[in-house]
């Protein structure tokens, strides 16, 4: 169940709300606290680590704006409510998830909170893969050893060395965890056909990266995969529709 916190000035606007939350929505939300201003209201978020905050804007003592003063970058989803439409576009520059006007009514409520619950979904799925690959980091991966060609030679190195691959003109350079380069005379094609199907994933046209060493996806308008090293590793608007389902599989295998 999805939980939430409502902060409004107005006694009348948070019961309107309470009553439309308790009786009128298609998604089930506890309300797990209520206050009447901003520092009121920090506290409790702080004590009940809600999914949504619907916070009003024009408050006597304190902006609702104000609370990116105190959560940089809240887990929480906040919905802005207000009966001033021109607070709008503040609230979609400080990335607010959604913006109701009052009197609420529940057609917007309902549409709203569907959107937040597609975004939870979402980000349970992320949690869920990133567990899965901090329990496989943590453990010995299985490697393979291979022979790189390249201007003066070859070298050899063992796959589960290799955090990432990246294309540079008509070669690739294989990139270790701990920033070790080396430039070999294949195309990014060629060596994503010589490396374990099973370990190293195609985010991009330009990258490849070894799936024991992703931290972290983010969805966003360059989306990207944090990597155990800190290395962003962007990926493309084609991929990040199915990573998360590729990258299970390739987990199972």
């Amino acid at each position: 169940m999805i939980t939430a916190v409502l902060i409004d000035d107005e006694h009348d606007a948070i019961d309107v709300l309470s009553q439309l939350l308790k009786t009128f929505v298609q998604k089930p939300v506890k309300v797990v606290g209520t206050a009447y201003g901003l520092d009121e209201g920090i506290k409790i978020i702080n004590a009940t680590k809600p999914d949504i905050v619907f916070l009003d804007i024009d408050m006597p003592n304190k902006s609702g704006m104000e609370i990116y003063n105190y959560f940089k970058n809240p887990e929480f989803k906040i919905i802005f409510v207000t009966a001033y439409k021109q607070f709008a576009i503040e609230a979609i520059k400080n990335s607010a998830t959604d913006y109701l006007l009052k009197p609420v009514n529940f057609w917007d409520l309902n549409e709203c909170l569907a959107k937040v619950g597609l975004l939870l979904d979402r980000e349970q799925i992320q949690r869920e893969l990133e567990d899965k690959i901090n329990i496989l980091c943590s453990a010995e991966m299985d490697g393979k050893n291979l022979v790189f060609e390249t201007e003066t030679g070859f070298v050899m190195e063992n796959t589960k060395n290799i955090e990432y691959c990246y294309a540079e003109q008509s070669s690739c350079v294989l990139v270790s965890y701990l920033g070790k380069k080396i430039t070999i005379s294949k195309s990014l094609k060629d060596l994503q056909a010589l490396l374990p199907n099973n370990q190293f994933y195609r985010t991009h046209k330009s990258y490849l990266v070894n799936i024991h060493y992703i931290r972290k996806f983010v969805r966003a308008n360059e989306s990207h995969l944090l990597l155990k090293s800190g290395m962003k590793i962007p990926v493309s608007v084609r991929n990040r529709v199915d990573i998360t389902k590729e990258i299970k599989q390739m987990l199972t295998n």
